[in-house]
């Protein structure tokens, strides 16, 4: 019967019919799960009590995203990144290798801070208001779509630093009781590969190709030069006052959402109206989708992982990072990487594997799971978003970008985590 409850769940969040929504679709999938006796109300609550803070911090940092946006914050930073770009060339025009390399630290920069769904919902509108003249569909050789395919594949390939950095990542932490410092230090090395990887990949198959000097309209009206900072600092806060909280071992969605209430409070108008489009039904789909998660694998998903992870752990230490690596990139695109960061996490939790498996778990979901548009909830808000501006990606196109930089980005990642782990 879990099966069944899950598999009819899934089917309903992705299709949509009659514009369901997803978190009403995985509320009822968790509800049946408790009606038809697969998990009690209890573990049902402690599922609660495992997800909730990681799921409210994903809710804070949408939250900053869209009061940012309508600040124009990004608008201003668009205009900044122009004039950085094109200091001391005629007009505003840009070397293309000088603007990729700027670009590519700034979407590390916000994919590490906002995590890959608050990245996604900063990048995608930054790159139509830098490109705003480029009026491209889809054309593999226009600059727009260029860098919104770089930035779709790097917030979640970006992903990897920080606790904070994704949704899978906060609750593996809490699951295993790993330190902010204790995680930074260990996925550090492994994000640095797979951040070369990345854009070494991209500019040897997409950018090189484009023309070798770019040309952008003229900025736009910037914010004030003491609000476009303060907006900035709370930026910048975000790591520092995630590390404090969880050194005090007090919930980081706490001062998660203390930054999002002082960003709702900066609006000139329409508090009210941000907050009414807070996605506050991320908490509830959540919760459901663990509850259905956590039943499948006392259904016996559970067992067969763990079995699957006491072979592979036997295995040369590459070899065996690797392979959980892969296995759990496959679960993630299949199913998306919350569901199986939770079965991959209480399986490595049962079978008592080290951290190092852990991290490979973790790199898998989180780079993986872009092998298909369903894998994570990032690159579904980034498809999302694309349709609303006009760009539709080919499905075809789509596999093809992701088997390359996915695997080539988990490859190099890997090898970063093995060789943190032996210095």
């Amino acid at each position: 019967m879990a099966f069944v409850i899950f598999a009819i769940s899934m089917i309903l969040i992705y299709t949509r019919p009659f514009g369901f929504p997803a978190w009403a679709s995985a509320l009822a999938g968790g509800i049946a799960t408790i009606i038809f006796g697969v998990v009690s109300i209890p573990v049902a609550f402690g599922v609660l009590m495992m997800v909730w803070d990681s799921t409210l911090v994903l809710v804070a940092l949408i939250i900053i995203a869209m009061a940012l946006e309508k600040m124009g914050f990004f608008d201003s930073l668009a205009s900044k990144i122009i004039l950085l770009c094109a200091k001391g060339n005629d007009g505003y025009k840009v070397s293309t290798l000088k603007f990729f390399i700027i670009m590519m630290l700034f979407g590390l920069f916000v994919a590490t801070f906002l995590a890959n769904d608050g990245a996604i919902l900063v990048l995608t509108p930054l790159i139509f208001a830098i490109f705003s003249k480029d009026k491209s569909k889809f054309d593999l050789t226009a600059p727009l779509v260029v860098f919104l395919l770089f930035f779709g594949f790097l917030s979640d390939f970006g992903s990897n630093a920080l606790i904070i950095s994704n949704l899978t990542n906060i609750i593996t932490a809490k699951l295993f009781h790993i330190s902010f410092g204790e995680y930074f230090s260990s996925m550090v090395l492994a994000q640095c590969f797979a951040f070369i990887a990345t854009c070494m990949l991209f500019w040897i198959f997409m950018a090189r190709r484009l023309p070798k000097e770019l040309e952008f309209n003229q900025p736009c009206k910037e914010l004030s030069k003491a609000r476009f900072i303060i907006l900035l600092s709370l930026l910048v806060s975000l790591p520092f006052g995630s590390a404090i909280f969880e050194a005090m071992d007090l919930p980081i969605s706490i001062f998660m959402m203390f930054i999002a209430f002082i960003a709702i409070m900066m609006q000139k108008s329409g508090k009210f109206e941000l907050f009414k489009q807070a996605p506050f039904g991320v908490v509830i789909f959540s919760v459901g989708l663990f509850v259905m998660v956590y039943g499948v694998g006392m259904a016996g998903v559970l067992d067969f992982l763990r079995l699957n992870i006491e072979n592979l752990a036997k295995l040369d230490r590459f070899l065996s990072l690797l392979s959980v690596a892969v296995g759990s990139s496959i679960g993630s695109a299949l199913i998306n990487n919350l569901p199986m960061v939770m079965l991959g996490d209480l399986a490595l939790r049962e079978f008592g594997a080290d951290n190092g498996l852990v991290y490979a778990h973790l790199l898998g979901c989180n780079i993986g799971s872009k092998l298909t548009p369903i894998g994570s909830l990032a690159t579904l808000l980034w498809l999302a978003s694309l349709k609303r501006y006009g760009v539709n990606i080919r499905l075809i196109d789509y596999f093809k970008f992701a088997f390359i930089f996915s695997f080539g980005a988990l490859l190099a990642a890997i090898f970063g985590l093995w060789i943190g782990q032996r210095i």
